[in-house]
């Protein structure tokens, strides 16, 4: 039997029931005194990792315009023994690495850490514990491969402008991850949802667009007019009637920017942004396209010319690795965390949308969910990207909870580098489930499509 064969057998079995996972799975040396070492570790740097949380907490910054984060975190990862840190990587100026390389070579472990926040809401999708979770699962990575003189590498990248801009996006496309080489992708994100090893998201992009229509008098000559407004109010009145035909993981949202100044003039000008969610590639393509219809429509209708303006960055849905999954699980359970069923687990609708998904199409990836909580214990309301999850994402449950995922993925990572079979077997489910969606058709450029339609104008 292959090995990474007998490794899937094995793993099956675990997710069965993952308390059972410390004596099924197949290893080389004694992983269950791993996690307690990564654990103890992670422990004794509390003070440290606490202070990089609380600073990044208290000085929000915007994607691409992180300096703080930028120093404090390059700065850190500089002054441990043995790491090698690059800044302002590939001249993304907020980006960076951080390398340590183990004895030899071997498989290459890459742990994520984002640090933008949102306008007005600071870390309320809480970025400051992604950061930390990423600097802690690498940081415990490497003190395993010192101690047990492990082949392979730890990389540590630091990932700006996630928040809608889609900085990792930009960095695959720049080759950073290739160019490195790694294996596999680890990441987690805090939630006002129970812990998870699965991060179910949207494939998503953004639009931007301006109905042009003609000034008249309201009252005086309406009728030499064009009412941009109206465009806006028909395509959005258009997009509503059109979620009866939709299916459950087809969205849409958007805000109206501008319409007009004054109430006894028609308006010449309205504006408005979107956001367009599907379960994946594929069916944003058609979706998107359906969506585009409406505007057109609005436009149509009152004869207002429409511009608009595709973002850069659209964002695939996350592929989370089975086998990665299932080993994250088996070392929260047995750090005394509890996670779903994971067959139930993997087909829970999405939510949200990040530029991890596009990483998770190239290469091996998971970003599991931990529940966050306030300082008296409760869940905050809402859910991330408001005020009550800012909040919470400050607290010492919460930071506690980011300790205990980063723990877990450390172990996943360190399962990577010692389990016989483990790097086979995740690049073998890896590159069937991505044939899957390959399958389905790779989404193409949005704009070109509609360009080969006819019709939009498109920036």
């Amino acid at each position: 039997m292959a090995k990474s064969t007998a490794f899937v057998i094995a793993l099956m079995a675990t997710a069965i029931n993952p308390t059972l996972a410390r004596s099924i799975l197949p290893r080389q040396g004694n992983n269950t005194a791993y996690i307690d070492v990564i654990s103890e570790y992670v422990d004794s740097r509390y003070d440290d990792l606490w202070n990089i949380s609380q600073t990044l907490h208290e000085n929000p910054e915007l994607g691409f315009k992180e300096v703080k984060a930028h120093e404090l975190l390059a700065s850190f990862m500089e002054a441990q023994e043995g790491w090698t840190v690059t800044r302002s990587l590939y001249n993304i100026s907020t980006a960076f690495s951080a390398v340590f390389e183990g004895n030899g070579d071997g498989p290459i472990v890459s742990f994520n850490s984002e640090y933008d926040a949102l306008p007005n809401l600071g870390h309320a999708c809480g970025h400051n514990l992604i950061a930390t979770v990423g600097v802690t699962g690498a940081l415990a990575t490497a003190k395993i491969m010192t101690e047990q003189k492990l082949a392979g590498k730890v990389v540590l990248f630091g990932t700006p402008g996630e928040e809608s801009l889609g900085g990792k996006v930009d960095m695959l496309e720049a080759g950073i991850f290739d160019d490195y080489k790694i294996d596999i992708s680890l990441i987690a994100h805090p939630s006002n949802a129970p812990d998870s090893p699965y991060m179910n998201t949207f494939s998503t992009s953004r639009l931007d667009l301006e109905y042009y229509g003609k000034e008249s008098h309201a009252s005086a000559a309406p009728y030499q007019g064009i009412n941009a407004q109206d465009a806006l109010a028909l395509a959005y009145q258009g997009i509503g009637l059109l979620r009866q035909q939709s299916q459950a993981t087809d969205q849409v949202h958007g805000i109206i920017t501008s319409g007009g100044t004054s109430i006894n003039v028609i308006p010449a000008l309205s504006t408005a942004s979107f956001q367009i969610r599907a379960k994946d590639d594929a069916d944003l393509e058609s979706w998107t396209s359906r969506v585009l219809n409406c505007f057109d429509a609005g436009a149509l209708a009152t004869g207002a010319e429409l511009n608009l303006t595709m973002r850069e960055n659209s964002y695939s849905a996350m592929l989370s690795n089975d086998i990665l999954a299932t080993a994250w699980s088996k070392y929260f359970v047995t750090l005394n965390g509890t996670v779903p069923d994971q067959k139930l687990d993997k087909i829970k609708a999405p939510s949200g949308s990040t530029d991890q998904g596009n990483i998770s199409l190239k290469f091996p990836s998971i970003q599991p969910l931990f529940q966050i909580y306030n300082e008296n214990g409760s869940v905050p309301t809402g859910g991330p990207h408001t005020k009550p999850f800012e909040a919470a994402a400050k607290s010492k449950p919460a930071f506690e909870k980011a300790m205990m995922t980063a723990k877990g993925l450390a172990g996943v990572a360190v399962d990577m580098l010692t389990v016989e079979g483990m790097l086979e077997a995740v690049k073998e489910e890896f590159e069937g489930t991505v044939a899957e969606k390959r399958k389905r058709g790779i989404k193409r450029d949005i704009t070109k499509v509609r360009n080969e339609l006819g019709g939009v104008h498109f920036h």
